[in-house]
């Protein structure tokens, strides 16, 4: 993996410990990975849908 910094908000990194607390994630780089991932996924869905339409 290539390591990256990213700046976020106090909020947004106190949400994502919660969600670790609750034991959905085990490190807050497994939940941006994951969200990484799921937008991505969602930005190419809506990209193939879109050329889907217009054959």
């Amino acid at each position: 993996m290539i390591p990256i910094q990213i700046r976020i908000t106090r909020r947004v990194v106190e949400e994502i410990d919660e969600l670790i607390r609750a034991g959905l994630y085990s490190t807050r780089s497994e939940f941006i990975r994951d969200a990484a991932r799921k937008h991505l996924m969602s930005i190419k869905g809506i990209q193939l849908e879109r050329k889907r339409f217009e054959i």
